[in-house]
């Protein structure tokens, strides 16, 4: 579906229809969750939260002015909502990333939970150490990192949902990368 047809779906709901919004949970859902569960690795919750949003979302449709895509509009209520929760509730929170070495992107991996006993316990170990590196990053940097490196937007999508000039955006992903990075490294991990 693209941002025309999100668009006609939202014109029907607008109208009425509210089962045609059915439509634009499914599209986004994975997306909504992804995002959430990373900000607090807690599943259950992350489908609570995901739910929230998706309702606040319907409530809020019709001030959505249509001046970007649905899909950034989305992003600020999620990235606002999470934010607004943390502070509520001060849970703890983490993701998995690409970051920068030499100037080329790697993936960190999460481990395989099917992964041997031995193997599993030196990956969860990894995944402590990463958990622990990337919850102790400035807010900011966390925040332009899981846009960009988990969710895939673009720079200039993450500069409208954050409401930053595109040139801090790249700024806080190149510096929260290499603080991240050294963090690891001196942990080994990198």
């Amino acid at each position: 579906m693209s941002n025309s047809e999100d668009l006609k779906v939202i014109d029907s709901v607008l109208k009425g229809d509210v089962d045609a919004y059915a439509y634009l949970i499914e599209k986004y859902q994975n997306m909504v969750f992804r995002y959430v569960n990373t900000q607090f690795n807690n599943e259950d919750d992350s489908m609570d939260i995901t739910q929230d949003i998706f309702i606040m979302a319907l409530e809020a449709l019709k001030s959505f002015r249509q001046e970007s895509k649905f899909s950034t509009w989305l992003y600020s209520i999620m990235v606002n909502y999470c934010k607004n929760y943390r502070k509520k509730s001060r849970r703890h929170f983490s993701f998995s990333l690409l970051t920068q070495r030499d100037n080329e992107e790697y993936e960190i991996q999460i481990p395989d939970e099917r992964a041997d006993h031995e193997k599993d316990i030196v990956e969860k170990d990894t995944l402590r150490i990463l958990k622990e590196e990337i919850y102790a990053l400035p807010d900011d940097y966390k925040k332009v990192l899981v846009l960009r490196d988990i969710q895939g937007l673009s720079y200039n999508e993450i500069s409208d949902v954050l409401k930053l000039n595109l040139s801090n955006v790249k700024v806080r992903i190149h510096r929260g990368r290499e603080l991240l990075k050294n963090r690891l490294s001196e942990r080994g991990l990198v």
